[in-house]
């Protein structure tokens, strides 16, 4: 580039400056083989589109059809100011009822819960391992996530927060499959009555 802008110093004209600079800064078969991969990108996203978008609908209805029979609970941000997992089945795990906070941010929630349920279980003498937001098939084909697992010996108890109505729904739906794959009652921590 240097060597143009000499040239055209030493000549005092700009006639041959294009002409210099198409040989010297451009490739005549790197323009062609940018045009080819450009047409040949473009075909290929026309190619792979309507599969892509056809995908993304048939799983945005698989994903709608988990979260409503209650495989998949889909937790949000709920930002919960002073409010506690007011009502909870957990004395089937062989401990005192207890209330935990609840931030509405599952990521804080469920390791506070793990805490209380260790400290409890060790005071009681009963020992547990705990999983997180780990995968089941059931025996009807479905995968469930259940986002805490505990277990006691040959006792496996699912745990489930409930932040929302959809939630209690999706709990109420998934409980009595969880039962009939040899699960124990699931455990919740709920801030809504789930009896009502």
């Amino acid at each position: 580039m240097s060597n143009i802008v000499e040239y055209c110093f030493e000549t005092g004209s700009l006639d041959d400056y294009w002409d210099l600079f198409y040989k010297a800064c451009i490739s005549r078969r790197a323009i062609y083989s940018s045009i080819i991969a450009a047409v040949i990108g473009f075909l290929t996203f026309i190619i792979i589109a309507p599969f892509v978008i056809i995908k993304g609908i048939v799983l945005g209805k698989k994903v709608a059809y988990d979260i409503s029979s209650g495989a998949i609970f889909k937790y949000e941000n709920y930002n919960l100011l002073n409010t506690k997992f007011a009502y909870t089945n957990i004395a089937q795990l062989g401990i005192d009822r207890f209330e935990s906070t609840a931030t509405g941010n599952l990521a804080v929630d469920l390791p506070l819960i793990m805490a209380y349920i260790e400290q409890a279980c060790d005071t009681n003498g009963i020992k547990i391992k705990q999983q997180l937001m780990q995968y089941y098939d059931l025996v009807n084909e479905m995968q469930v996530q259940v986002p805490l697992i505990i277990e006691t010996g040959e006792k496996v108890f699912p745990v489930y927060l409930i932040y929302t109505e959809q939630h209690k729904e999706s709990f109420q739906k998934i409980g009595p499959l969880l039962k009939e794959n040899h699960f124990e009652n699931a455990i919740y921590f709920s801030i809504l009555d789930i009896n009502a």
